[in-house]
């Protein structure tokens, strides 16, 4: 799915569940209105047939009920222009005790006001339903009814007055969140407009000050990832000038080896023969180193840790320069004065002693002595390996740890401490190299415990 049709896709689906929560919130409000609506309408019409009941209880009082009885008043009684207040639409029927009509209105339905039930009710007449009030008082009984359906038509006509606003409100209040979710997305799309235009090489941090704090988390995080991916391409663009620079001699130089084997006899080709295995050796010693590197500085699969005691580990680094210390007659000590167990990668930690022992191993002089200790100084576990050989010079000592820097022997790949040094920072640990106080050099590492 393209950038655009993403940005769409979410724009619909959160207008969609904004317009169906808030229709659902007035569908179930709705009802409830409606229901209020109709009631109070109920009684305010109910209210008005007492009131006109009442009021012309109070008009009897004036009259004269004589006259009023033989019929020869009744028209005016119930005359608009007569009395105003009077609702035109009520029928009404006034009457004494005996039941002698008194007044009544015009085409008043009969059946509906001959009724001696106080109060409300409903009754019908020729299939028609009218809302009845009968009020008896002072020897008077008058009884005002109103048609159910003139109530029904006012009640729709108050729902279509109510309806409409709601839906218009709905349509309004859809658009204004559609117009605030196009405001609301545009930072979204002034990003991918930013990232579309990038170069694929160009892998410079975001810069924009203006963002909203909702988009600031995933900023950072883009940045972050753009610094990761920038920092591996220079991990890779830098291990690949480093394995064309060095490994460009040892190749030539087994080259010309061979050439001088294949063009020689005897003691000179056995010679060249050597020379060629030991470049070879050293080739191979300078790619696994770095390898190593590349993997220790990126992120290889490296990373696995078990917890297992010092010793162990002392040991696997031990074991893998036995035979080095063998060939240089140097003699491999290990003090291990911590009964401990460090949750760590092993492989990367028994690289770096492995690497520390290496180096002491080559410079150390024949019949010397080299001595590996573990002891554990508050919450660090520190490893020191110190040898008998020359030492290097206190300009030297800050160079020690960058690539391809050799000290006395030229024969390395000058990657050992790098590698360690990589190691150390990773587990976010101290490397410290000094020359010893009489002679040889004392190299210590620092691993926090946790």
């Amino acid at each position: 799915m393209s950038p655009a049709k993403a940005k769409d896709y979410l724009r619909w689906q959160l207008l969609w569940r904004i317009g169906i929560a808030v229709l659902l919130m007035w569908l179930l409000l709705a009802p409830w209105l409606l229901m209020s609506v109709q009631k109070e309408m109920q009684n305010t019409l109910d209210n008005r047939l007492a009131a006109s009941a009442k009021m012309l209880m109070s008009l009897m009082s004036q009259y004269d009920l004589d006259p009023l009885v033989k019929g020869v008043q009744r028209g005016p009684l119930f005359d608009p222009a007569h009395n105003p207040d009077l609702p035109p639409t009520l029928a009404c029927k006034v009457a004494n005790i005996a039941g002698d009509i008194i007044a009544v209105s015009h085409d008043a339905p009969h059946n509906v006001l001959t009724t001696t039930q106080q109060g409300y009710q409903n009754r019908m007449q020729d299939g028609e339903a009218w809302r009845v009030f009968n009020l008896s008082q002072g020897g008077l009984t008058i009884t005002t009814a109103e048609r159910l359906e003139t109530r029904d038509t006012l009640m729709r006509s108050v729902v279509i007055a109510a309806g409409v606003p709601f839906f218009l409100s709905l349509a309004g209040t859809l658009a204004v969140v559609w117009f605030g979710i196009l405001h609301g997305f545009k930072p979204l799309h002034s990003l991918s407009q930013n990232m579309a235009k990038r170069n694929t090489e160009d892998l410079t941090s975001l810069v924009w000050e203006q963002r909203p704090a909702e988009v600031r988390p995933l900023v950072d995080e883009i940045n972050r990832l753009l610094q990761r991916m920038q920092q591996s391409l220079l991990r890779e663009r830098r291990f690949t000038g480093d394995v064309a620079h060095e490994l460009r001699t040892p190749l030539a130089g087994i080259k010309t080896q061979l050439q001088v084997a294949r063009l020689t006899d005897g003691g000179k080709a056995m010679h060249a023969l050597l020379q060629a295995e030991k470049a070879t050796d050293r080739l191979q010693r300078t790619l696994d180193q770095l390898l190593l590197l590349a993997r220790v500085e990126g992120d290889g699969q490296l990373t696995e840790s078990t917890r297992l005691p010092i010793a162990e580990i002392n040991n696997m680094a031990l074991s893998d320069v036995q035979h080095l210390a063998k060939q240089q007659q140097v003699t491999l000590r290990c003090n291990d004065d911590v009964d401990e167990k460090l949750q760590a990668s092993a492989i990367l930690l028994s690289a770096a002693l492995r690497n520390l022992l290496e180096n002491a191993i080559r410079h150390a002089p024949v019949n010397s002595v080299i001595t590996l200790s573990a002891t554990q100084q508050d919450d660090f576990l520190l490893w020191t390996v110190e040898d008998e050989g020359p030492g290097v010079s206190e300009k030297l000592l800050s160079e020690l740890t960058r690539r391809f820097v050799h000290g006395h022997h030229s024969d390395g790949s000058g990657l050992g401490l790098a590698i360690v040094d990589a190691i150390v920072r990773r587990f976010k640990g101290e490397l410290q190299i000094k020359n010893g106080a009489t002679k040889g050099l004392v190299v210590t590492i620092s691993i926090p415990m946790q």
